[in-house]
């Protein structure tokens, strides 16, 4: 697990290596072990380490035998092992026990196609020197970041856009309309970033770099699996066996291991499973004094019943509040989950202890965990009703007072894509165009993004889990990765092994949600290894309470100065009725943490990249 980046210029006079330094002491925190620079005429390329596998040799860049080959590689290769006797038996020369050297070798052999048989997590840069061209790659899902920024000179890359940044040569601000769209749904959808001229790369994508310019080759699509999967009973013993094999492929590491365990379904299934592999496992959790989103109790029976290590850190809102402003700065762009404070906090504590951490993250957009799937299956049955049976259901339900129901009625009468686009969203487009002052929300590139996955021939539900894979996933993994890394550990997601996604994503939506039931096969496979009460419990999510700790001066609620002082400087933005919104908020009058919070977080991040 490291952090790379660089600069490719087109042409060979223009290159400038003076910014390298700066670049990688912005990105030092992902790979404090050690540092390594390539730099040439064309390209200047820099690497921050931290050690998990082959921590005596493995430093980077790395090299083939005649040194024309560079590569720097942020992540892990968990099928590594499977390539070197056949490597050597071609020639091939290896200088260290390094997962990543077998990239360099694989390219040597196979060319550029050599990506579709890694089994990893990765972002790299892969420089030919002799033939004068340049990969860069993402893995097929995105755990690991890459970020570009290209102009007409160059193309500057980098795993947190802070290191882009630094290079002194992108002038960038805000993406236009990035607020409406973080306000309805807290983040920015297709591989945009709330800088202008910065992007991420898409999951499963490399870009071919050369004087002549930039071609960007999908390795890996969505698109390409089959649903072929029809009995219950089956699918239960393949989801396990796939599970339990991606477990134990990521648990290889030189250095201490252990596990994120939330007391839901997912980490308690992997950490159970780890178990096998590493008995007294170390596991990790948060609490909360709320009572309602601590979850800390399912955790420690999990725990207590597999026999594994339990470390415990609890967060109130003063700690907060008070370290906010530091998470946003290693996230680069608002917070989408207010959770990433807490797992800032949990992986500087654990990183006394371990070096590496397994998560359950992926498992809710694989095989249907999000109680708001179920707008979906209401909008989808409601478009299948007659007209004046439809006005009286809606009618009815119109009068209950609930705020699940009135998300539900928001979305009846949608169609099949938008209903995919907008179940995710935490604001209504009324009131965020009301917020701003404006017309209708501008969603011209997450529609886009819809349109890109959607597949007729598939239901609308098997359509929605691939698009939440492009969609949501996205700042999950953002979020695990950057909060991690902050804390200089490796995290690492089992459930979106190359085996899990293979299998789950041909298995078609009924089998994954029974009735009222989400995740219905993953929790028949959970069942196997840990307690019912954990796997049937209710649904918490790692929740956080900021909607009542912004009402507290002391905590969150400090901040809602800087956000009116914030809103005189943001064109469209309505002062006033952000100031309703904060009085009607902390009087209780009504609940506004829906769009306070995402803009507490846009005023900080605002202050601290663009003031």
């Amino acid at each position: 697990m490291c952090g790379i980046v660089g600069k490719y210029y087109f042409n060979q006079n223009a290159g400038d290596s003076s910014d390298i330094d700066a670049m990688m002491q912005a990105i030092y925190h992902r790979g404090p072990d050690s540092s390594g620079k390539y730099l040439s005429g064309r390209a200047a390329l820099g690497f921050q380490r931290l050690s998990i596998i082959d921590t005596v040799s493995g430093h980077q860049p790395l090299y083939n035998e005649a040194k024309t080959i560079v590569l720097l590689a942020n992540g892990e290769i968990y099928n590594y092992k499977e390539f070197v006797p056949l490597l050597e038996s071609k020639g091939h020369v290896f200088s260290t026990r390094s997962d990543c050297e077998v990239i360099i070798h694989l390219y040597e052999e196979y060319g550029i196609e050599f990506i579709s048989k890694l089994n990893g997590m990765f972002a790299f840069c892969l420089y030919d020197t002799r033939n004068d061209v340049m990969f860069i790659a993402r893995d097929r899902v995105g755990i690991k970041p890459l970020y570009y920024h290209l102009n007409k000179e160059a193309i500057i890359f980098g795993s947190e856009i802070k290191g882009i940044l630094a290079s002194g040569e992108v002038v960038t601000d805000e993406a236009k309309d990035s607020l409406a769209e973080y306000l309805c749904f807290r983040y920015l959808a297709n591989f945009r970033t709330f800088f202008s001229s910065v992007n991420a790369l898409e999951p499963g994508t490399y870009v071919r770099i050369s004087p002549s310019g930039c071609t960007f080759e999908t390795f890996w699509d969505l698109s390409r699996y089959v649903l072929n999967y029809a009995q219950d009973g089956d699918l239960v013993e393949t989801v396990d066996a796939a599970l339990t094999a991606s477990v134990q492929r990521q648990m290889m590491t030189d250095v201490p291991l252990g596990t994120q365990l939330s007391g839901g379904v997912d980490s308690s299934l992997v950490s159970k499973l780890a178990a096998r592999y590493s008995p007294g496992l170390k596991t990790f959790t948060v609490s909360f004094f709320e009572s309602a989103y601590d979850e800390s109790a399912y955790a420690r029976l999990l725990a207590d019943s597999a026999g594994l290590e339990y470390h415990q850190i609890r967060v109130n809102g003063k700690t907060f509040a008070d370290t906010l402003p530091k998470v946003i700065w290693y996230h680069d762009e608002p917070l989408c989950h207010a959770n990433s404070v807490h797992m800032y906090l949990l992986c500087t504590y654990a990183r006394q202890f371990v070096t590496v951490l397994l998560t359950g993250e992926g498992a809710d957009e694989l095989f249907a965990g999000y109680p708001r799937y179920q707008i979906c299956r209401f909008g989808d049955a409601y478009n299948k009703l007659n007209p004046s049976v439809a006005s009286l259901v809606k009618s009815v339900l119109q009068g209950v007072p609930a705020r699940k129901i009135a998300k539900i009625v928001d979305n009846l009468g949608l169609g099949a894509r938008e209903l995919a686009l907008w179940n995710s969203s935490f604001a209504t487009k009324e009131k965020v165009s009301w917020l701003l002052n404006s017309g209708d929300v501008a969603l011209d590139a997450r529609s886009a993004l819809v349109d890109s996955v959607w597949n007729d021939e598939l239901s609308l539900f098997d359509n929605l889990l691939l698009y939440e894979q492009k969609s949501y996933l996205q700042p999950i993994l953002m979020r695990q990765d950057k909060m991690s890394m902050a804390a200089s550990v490796e995290s690492r997601v089992p459930v979106l092994d190359n085996e899990m996604l293979d299998v789950a994503n041909a298995i078609p939506y009924q089998y994954k949600v029974r009735h009222f039931t989400p995740k219905h096969v993953f929790k028949k496979v959970a069942e196997r290894h840990i307690s019912r009460k954990i796997v049937y419990k209710k649904k918490v999510g790692f929740g956080v309470p900021v909607d009542e700790w912004l009402r507290d001066n002391s905590g969150l609620g400090r901040y809602l100065d800087l956000l009116l002082d914030t809103a005189r400087g943001i064109s469209g933005v309505s002062r006033p009725r952000i100031e309703q919104l904060v009085s009607e908020h902390v009087s209780r009058k009504h609940n506004h943490g829906d769009v306070l919070w995402p803009l507490v977080n846009y005023a900080i991040w605002r202050e601290q990249f663009f003031k």
